[in-house]
């Protein structure tokens, strides 16, 4: 088990570019800065790290989508 309270850090790459989160455990609710949000929500089963992972992934994903929707439209205003 992972120390509470202690600010870690965990990075994932998409290829271009590495993302970074930083996370800590305080009373059962894991706290992620992901971004610029921070996101609070109550452990289950999974280890803290592995949960935060998730969370930036989904995060590089959301972007990649956003940037896609985006370009998407650029191209068609102009």
């Amino acid at each position: 088990m992972q120390e509470k309270s202690i600010v870690r850090e965990l990075e994932v790459s998409d290829g271009l570019e590495a993302h970074k989160a930083s996370y800590y455990v305080e009373n059962g609710v894991l706290h992620a800065w992901i971004g610029e949000k921070m996101i609070s929500l109550t452990m289950g089963v999974d280890a803290s790290d592995e949960a935060v992972r998730r969370l930036l992934v989904g995060h590089i994903q959301t972007k990649a989508w956003r940037q896609r929707f985006a370009d998407r439209w650029a191209g068609r205003l102009r």
